[in-house]
């Protein structure tokens, strides 16, 4: 018997983040979108909930301290969960995720980063593919059922 092999393109890039780490991920495929929007979320909600906390103790600054590292440390897990142990480690080193840095926390630089590629490859994956189509629309044309 004969053996065959197909290989075709699945859209996988790996990036570098910051010269340190790298993801690898298609930044057309809609799951990982969902699942990227799905961690802010998540983030956002941890940081409500210590929001409570945060007003408790406006007047002790020790305790807003141990509540902001808390806080930081559940969305490390959380990122980490998501990108790989150790990313956050890596990435963000010493620094809160809710640090900021150019207007923006760095969590948000990292985040806003990523969506910036998959909205750049979604563009670009629509313009392929309208053309793609069309070539094999027309190849295949003689074939249809008429």
């Amino acid at each position: 018997m004969k053996q065959g092999n197909i290989k075709f393109e699945t859209g996988l890039v790996e990036m570098s983040v910051n010269d340190v780490r790298t993801i690898q991920f298609n930044p057309s495929d809609v799951g990982f979108a969902q699942d990227l929007y799905g961690l802010a979320s998540k983030l956002g909600n941890i940081q409500k909930e210590k929001a409570a906390e945060f007003e408790a103790v406006k007047d002790d600054t020790a305790a807003y301290f141990d509540i902001s590292k808390a806080e930081d440390q559940e969305m490390r897990r959380a990122v980490d969960d998501f990108f790989g142990e150790g990313f956050c480690a890596a990435v963000f080193p010493g620094i809160r995720l809710y640090a900021m840095a150019d207007g923006l926390t760095v969590i948000e630089n990292f985040l806003y980063a990523v969506m910036d590629k998959m909205d750049d490859d979604i563009t670009a994956n629509m313009a392929k593919r309208n053309e793609r189509i069309a070539k094999y629309t027309a190849k295949y044309k003689e074939y249809q059922k008429k």
